[in-house]
Formats: structure tokens, C-alpha cells, sequence
């Protein structure tokens, strides 16, 4: 059911990772240009694109998108949204980890000098852990309501 403080919340995992999707993470600004993370390319001011390692983080993305969605379709079976919601915990921290990794390698390789920001995109994947995680707690309250043998 949508009208669930859980589906609420996992529906919220959905549209923060579809935002993630459509933001720069980072942006380094130098006296030759400016390189800017996306969750699917490294963009360097001449127009190149690198799309290798930061496509990965893009396909988690896209991931959790399809899993929270999911899990929001399969509102009748709890167990498994709590199994659902403890995988897409582990591919948030994955994901979260992954983006410094990748900023880290762009400051290191890409840009030297100037000076490098952190933009929107690096904090949306920590609300959508926030966001998660509270689904999960709401899961697991209206399991152990379930479970009770008095009525709800």
C-alpha cells in the first residue's frame, strides 16, 4: 500500500537516486578549465568524457532505483522488504564509498592545482541511506505488529 510511512520512504530512495542521476558530485576549478564528476562520466572542460569507473556509480543508481520500486510493488510481503531495503543498504555504502574513491582519483590525476567542491550530488546518497534505514525500522515495526497475536 503507497499510503505506508515505509513505501513513503522508499519511494523517497527512488526520486533522491533519479536527482543523483542529474547532478554533479564534484567540480575541480583550474586556471585550464574545470572537471566535473556525474554519477556517469568524469566531464573535463575539452569535452571529454570518461565514462568507465564513474558509469559503475550510475549503474548503482539505477540499481536501487529499480530495487526500491520493487520493494514498494511487494508491500504485502515483509520479509522481504526487509531482505530488499538490507541489500540496498550495503549497495548505498558501496556507492558511497565508491563516489570518494573516484573523486579522490580525479583530484589526484585530473587537476593539480586550483581548487575542488563538493556539490549536492555527493549528499544524496547519504539522505538516501537516511531514508532507507527508516524504511527498514517502519518494516520491521509493522512486522513484529503483524506477528503480535492482539489485533492492530
Amino acid at each position: 500500500m503507497i499510503q505506508r510511512i515505509q513505501s513513503l520512504y522508499l519511494g523517497t530512495v527512488s526520486i533522491i537516486m533519479v536527482a543523483f542521476l542529474r547532478v554533479a558530485v564534484w567540480v575541480k576549478v583550474d586556471l585550464d578549465g574545470v572537471c566535473t564528476i556525474r554519477p556517469y562520466a568524469l566531464i573535463a572542460s575539452t569535452g571529454q568524457h570518461i565514462i568507465f569507473p564513474y558509469g559503475l556509480s550510475a549503474l548503482l543508481a539505477c540499481c536501487l532505483i529499480v530495487t526500491a520500486t520493487y520493494a514498494i510493488i511487494r508491500h504485502d510481503n515483509r520479509k522481504l522488504q526487509l531482505r530488499l531495503t538490507a541489500g540496498m543498504n550495503r549497495i548505498l555504502v558501496i556507492l558511497l564509498i565508491l563516489i570518494l574513491v573516484l573523486i579522490k582519483k580525479a583530484h589526484i590525476a585530473y587537476l593539480l592545482s586550483g581548487y575542488g567542491s563538493y556539490k549536492i550530488g555527493i549528499m544524496l546518497p547519504f539522505i538516501a541511506l537516511v531514508a532507507n534505514l527508516l524504511a527498514r525500522y517502519h518494516i520491521k515495526k509493522d512486522e513484529q505488529l503483524v506477528n503480535e497475536d492482539r489485533l492492530r
